[in-house]
């Protein structure tokens, strides 16, 4: 776990991850320099398996970098700050691990929320690897306050990318895409808080963009027929629509278009700020989410962030 500055939620944080099921694990903490109370809640947890490292602030992925430079273990498991975990996460993950040695990410599925109850949708994302690989081309599927995965892999390639402010879980995946198997369990593993000044909102998607944009211009132009040029093309549609310009998305738009299509096509002509909010609140997995469980949901929810121990 990388905190800065996050004492408001952290405590409820850091007990959903000391009480898991699987209880064989180091938790490092490394608080990138906050200004809060975040030391003294992290010291008011008295558990030998908790590493409680300060430095000084150097952002997300510098934090990351250094915690993966600073960990006794194989294996690392990844959690914000505001987030919350499963109790079954870890036992879910490494029993998965042991019975399945060629795989070396692992992630979950997650239900978001907002405020003390407020479910707002569940997110559930392609579960294979190639089905994975293929959703990195314009979204990353892998919720990084649930993922596992090898480090030696990870250190080889460099690490995250600490040019990326923001996106830096999503880089690393597409970038060693190729030399990682990935795998997404069909279960609900992690709460993930959805707020308004998260880094995700607030931060620039400039070097994302540029990262899919090069890719899906090289492949729309390596595509072999037209078949793969349409949905080339269709993907670049996706990429300006989500990460670039929505005047520029249009020209990417075919005759033979769907439903979600058609409406995300009437959304550019949005004014900018009608246009952001409608990415913002993530209409679509609202929309989408049946929410059977809702009160399942609800329930466990309340336990985590429960002032009760």
């Amino acid at each position: 776990m990388s905190v800065y500055n996050d004492s408001e939620y952290l405590k409820y944080s850091v007990r959903s991850v000391l009480n898991q099921t699987y209880k064989d694990f180091e938790f490092l903490i490394i608080d990138d320099g906050s200004t809060d109370k975040t030391e003294d809640i992290i010291k008011s947890h008295k558990d030998s398996r908790i590493v409680y490292k300060k430095i000084s602030h150097i952002g997300l992925a510098g934090a990351l970098n250094f915690g993966l430079n600073n960990s006794s273990g194989d294996w690392i498991a990844r959690i914000d700050a505001d987030d919350l975990n499963t109790a079954n996460r870890l036992k879910s993950q490494v029993s998965f691990i042991n019975s399945n040695p060629s795989y070396n990410v692992i992630s979950g599925w997650s239900v978001y929320f907002k405020d003390q109850h407020k479910i707002l949708f569940e997110l559930k994302t392609p579960s294979e690897d190639a089905d994975v690989k293929k959703f990195l081309d314009l979204h990353n599927p892998i919720n990084h306050s649930s993922v596992i995965f090898r480090k030696d892999i990870i250190l080889d390639e460099g690490g995250y990318n600490e040019k990326f402010k923001c996106y830096e879980d999503f880089e690393l995946w597409f970038r060693l895409r190729d030399k990682l198997k990935f795998k997404i369990l069909p279960e609900i593993l992690v709460y993930t808080r959805m707020r308004n000044d998260s880094m995700t909102n607030t931060g620039s998607n400039n070097k994302i963009y540029e990262l899919l944009k090069t890719n899906g211009d090289l492949n729309l132009k390596a595509a072999q027929d037209e078949r793969e040029r349409y949905y080339r093309s269709n993907l670049l549609f996706w990429i300006e629509y989500f990460y670039g310009d929505k005047a520029r998305a249009r020209k990417y738009l075919g005759k033979d278009f769907s439903f979600k299509q058609a409406a995300a096509f009437l959304n550019t002509f949005l004014p900018e700020k009608a246009f952001d909010k409608i990415l913002g609140i993530r209409l679509r997995y609202r929309l989408m989410s049946k929410f059977r469980d809702k009160k399942l949901y609800e329930t466990e929810l309340k336990k985590l962030i429960s002032d009760k121990e």
